[in-house]
């Protein structure tokens, strides 16, 4: 072989592989650029479900805090409603006991129009004391109400 079929020959391939090389980078710049793209994608798919989350998360946040101001708040009117039904229980129960005296001393004082006397007063005695006996139900059943529909918040 003469030295000119060589120059050829590696003139050739000198060509042929800057011909592979140019195609290789070639297709290594598309690849960059695809795999770039899809980095941008996903980067931006990140920073929206960042965001949602963040949305969600402030949202959840407040109501939290709104249910808890609300919860406290009725915990509040409960303990101020059954600290004024302990009041009335114990009004009820001081105008209770009075009655029970007056019936007691009315009981003792009897004379000949006793008897009659005696039946009238324990009649309204016992008129009044059915009266307030329903009041303590009544008192006690809306007690008994509120504790219910507070258990179930």
């Amino acid at each position: 072989m003469s030295w000119q079929g060589y120059e050829r020959r590696t003139m050739s391939v000198k060509k042929c592989l800057r011909w592979v090389i140019k195609k290789l980078a070639d297709m290594y710049r598309e690849q960059v650029i695809t795999l770039e793209d899809e980095l941008a994608r996903i980067r931006e798919k990140d920073d929206v479900s960042k965001e949602v989350f963040k949305d969600r998360t402030e949202k959840l946040s407040k109501r939290l805090q709104l249910m808890n101001q609300r919860y406290e708040a009725l915990e509040k009117r409960r303990n101020l409603e059954v600290e004024g039904f302990k009041t009335d229980v114990k009004t009820l129960r001081a105008r209770l006991k009075d009655v029970e005296k007056q019936l007691y001393k009315v009981t003792i004082g009897l004379g000949e129009d006793g008897d009659i006397r005696m039946l009238k007063d324990v009649h309204k005695t016992t008129t009044r004391s059915k009266r307030m006996q329903s009041e303590l139900h009544r008192l006690k059943a809306a007690i008994y109400g509120m504790e219910n529909d507070l258990r179930r918040l």
